[in-house]
């Protein structure tokens, strides 16, 4: 066979892919070289089609899918190093074969590795593939799902995987439907969303994505009590996320346009919320604050009707799960109820102040009579000094009357104290009654004031009915009560009457 190709090369005639073809003389090597030259040329026509060639096809592959921008792509394909005649071919093979159903990765490798392509090694191939995917043009699959740049990466770099992936043509948005679709992102984000179909997605993509964001912030707040909008940010977030999944452009501009009205109610919810947690929250936490200050005083405030009536308004605004338009109403609402509570705490507070200061008169009168050391004094006093302290800064009419009446027990407690102070002193003889002032130790010949003991009386203990109807319920009570104070008097005692 060598033998008979030699005296054809040696002769200048050879006939190849059914044409004769003649050599000039020449060394059998020279000659070899430029047959299989002429075979190459002639039997894999399209090869030269592949002008630039990727010294790691590979890389190039991953670099590609690693890219986000979609015009650089674009501009990619017409491009030098895009190989535009190789991209068209395989443009031109895909818009028929691609266009109803879909082609195996690994057939379409096989086919352009073949006659008259002849591309190898394969990766070349998979590049043009990968670019025409990023472009927009094609969708790739992989088992029935759809694939992302991202999670495209590795069946498109293992050749095993080839037969995985298969291939369609993309259907892309007529004039019309980009026309609605422009229109609806207008109305959605108050301005115009770019043109190019692809781009246009991306621009509805990237505004979704700031809205998932900003609601996803919102839900832990919104899922508190007397919080509003849960509802709302949990089913703008379904239907957003359920818009982001669907990857294939054509697809996604139908959707959005099969619930244009459904996009158009949802983006006045998401507009409301968004408004409401970034400038309004500070009204709304101060709503809250001031139902609960008022709580204390609510019975007190619903017997005057305009605290009433506002405070009726305030719990009708924190109920309401879309408040939004209300919220102006806050803060002129809450100063009514402010003003009319303070009233009403401030007769409270006075009265309890002047009853407490009452009281440390009393204690303070016992403490001279007692001749007691400023240590004394001021065990005797702190309580109710305590006591009168937290009135002063008492807003709570409930807590102001708690603690006027913890006044009682206070004073009780001091004379408890003093008696018992004096009680441990010399024996010292004096009259009940007695106001002389104490004199200093080291006179035991001079007697010094003996102070009285205190017993406390509850008047309401001396009837066994808690109205009294008749004067002989009267007569019978106050014979009771004047017995007691007399004992107590009789006694040598101070009676507290409480």
């Amino acid at each position: 066979m060598v033998h008979q190709l030699s005296e054809l090369i040696t002769s200048g005639d050879f006939f190849a892919m059914g044409q004769s073809v003649q050599f000039k003389a020449a060394t059998p090597d020279k000659v070899l070289d430029e047959l299989l030259n002429y075979l190459i040329t002639n039997t894999y026509s399209k090869l030269p089609y592949l002008k630039v060639r990727q010294a790691d096809p590979q890389a190039e592959i991953k670099a590609v899918l690693s890219s986000d921008d979609l015009t650089q792509h674009t501009l990619a394909l017409n491009g030098a190093e895009g190989n535009v005649l190789a991209v068209k071919e395989m443009r031109d093979y895909l818009h028929l074969a691609a266009s109803q159903n879909r082609v195996l990765l690994s057939d379409v490798v096989d086919r352009f590795s073949g006659i008259p392509w002849g591309w190898k090694p394969e990766w070349e191939t998979v590049l043009i593939i990968t670019r025409l995917f990023m472009a927009g043009e094609i969708k790739l699959m992989l088992e029935g799902s759809d694939l992302d740049p991202a999670s495209a990466a590795d069946p498109l770099t293992k050749s095993a995987r080839f037969r995985q992936v298969s291939i369609l043509k993309r259907k892309t948005a007529d004039a019309s439907s980009l026309k609605r679709a422009r229109e609806l992102y207008k109305d959605l984000f108050q301005k115009m969303g770019r043109e190019e179909e692809d781009s246009l997605v991306a621009d509805f993509r990237a505004r979704l994505t700031e809205w998932q964001a900003e609601l996803k912030s919102y839900a832990h707040t919104a899922a508190t009590p007397h919080h509003p909008g849960k509802a709302d940010i949990d089913a703008a977030l379904s239907r957003i996320n359920q818009q982001l999944s669907t990857r294939d452009s054509f697809a996604f501009i139908e959707a959005l346009l099969a619930a244009k009205e459904e996009w158009l109610d949802a983006a006045d919810d998401i507009n409301d919320l968004v408004t409401f947690y970034k400038t309004q929250i500070t009204a709304w936490r101060k709503l809250l604050e001031g139902l609960r200050t008022f709580a204390d005083n609510v019975e007190a405030l619903n017997k005057v009707p305009q605290a009433a009536a506002a405070l009726n308004d305030l719990a009708l605004i924190r109920d309401n799960p879309k408040p939004f338009d209300q919220v102006n109403r806050i803060e002129p609402l809450l100063a009514t109820v402010a003003t009319i509570n303070e009233q009403l705490a401030q007769d409270k507070r006075e009265k309890a102040l002047l009853s407490i200061d009452g009281k440390i008169a009393e204690v303070q009168a016992k403490l001279n009579t007692a001749g007691a050391s400023s240590d004394l004094s001021n065990k005797a006093l702190r309580a109710l000094q305590d006591l009168k302290t937290r009135i002063a800064s008492q807003a709570s009419i409930a807590q102001i009357l708690y603690l006027h009446e913890q006044g009682g027990d206070a004073m009780d407690d001091a004379v408890s104290l003093i008696e018992s102070a004096v009680a441990k002193l010399p024996h010292q003889v004096a009259m009940p009654g007695d106001t002389a002032k104490p004199v200093q130790t080291g006179q035991p010949n001079v007697p010094a004031p003996v102070a009285k003991t205190t017993r406390v009386i509850r008047a309401a203990d001396f009837s066994a009915k808690t109205y009294l109807e008749t004067e002989a319920d009267v007569e019978a009570y106050v014979a009771k009560l004047k017995a007691e104070l007399l004992a107590a008097i009789r006694a040598g005692q101070l009676a507290r009457l409480q």
